[in-house]
């Protein structure tokens, strides 16, 4: 049975997706779409957005790989992110993650950036939804504080990526190939350190994969 932290992490990242499919529909619009700029046809455009969409999400895997195996502050936050996953199950954890990716991308992306691009640009609109996206991804935590910084310039990536195919599904599978494959190299033992201690459960101690703005630790990938 999942934890009251899970369950609350996981209510929290519903209401956003309800929020952004609500808050589209209002507007005679979709949280799912706004056009489809690559491929002209929905039929044409979900499968570029979906390939797109992977092969960002592989690239930003592979250079976090890389910062981590050559620049000290990656490292740390790695170290960081690492030391916080407890309080879930693995399996949660996953779930967590994949959730973040689908509530998030409808929020920042499928709602609140084609909205505010209607009123005033799309630069401007990107680099708004990237800072308010990066703001949800503050932590208490300060050795966590480029995780925060990572966030906003992922949120520029999926901006992008939204831009170029019209689709929210671009986006949100980048995001979700970055929360699971990065969850999975933080759930694997560290470097000189053996096993990792199985994820404890505490009512004192939430999920990291849960955001800030559900009262629990980061999610590694954002």
């Amino acid at each position: 049975m999942a934890s009251a932290r899970t369950t609350a992490a996981l209510l929290v990242y519903a209401g956003f997706s309800l929020a952004a499919l609500t808050w589209r529909h209002a507007l005679g619009a979709s949280a799912l779409h706004d056009g489809a700029p690559l491929g002209g046809a929905h039929v044409i455009a979900l499968p570029l957005a979906l390939s797109l969409g992977a092969l960002s999400g592989v690239a930003v895997v592979g250079l976090t790989r890389a910062l981590v195996a050559r620049a000290p502050w990656a490292a740390s936050l790695e170290s960081a992110l690492r030391d916080g996953l407890t309080g879930a199950t693995p399996r949660e954890l996953r779930g967590l993650a994949l959730a973040a990716a689908v509530g998030e991308e409808l929020l920042f992306r499928g709602a609140m950036l084609p909205t505010v691009a209607g009123w005033i640009n799309f630069p401007a609109a990107a680099l708004l939804s990237a800072a308010l996206f990066g703001l949800l991804h503050i932590p208490a935590n300060r050795a966590l504080r480029p995780w925060t910084v990572s966030a906003f310039v992922m949120g520029l990536l999926f901006a992008l990526l939204y831009r170029l195919t019209g689709e929210v599904l671009a986006p949100l599978t980048a995001h979700a190939v970055i929360n699971l494959e990065n969850l999975e190299l933080l759930l694997r033992p560290a470097p000189g350190r053996g096993a990792p201690a199985a994820p404890r459960r505490s009512s004192a101690t939430g999920p990291a994969a849960a955001p800030t703005a559900a009262g629990s630790r980061p999610a590694p990938g954002g």
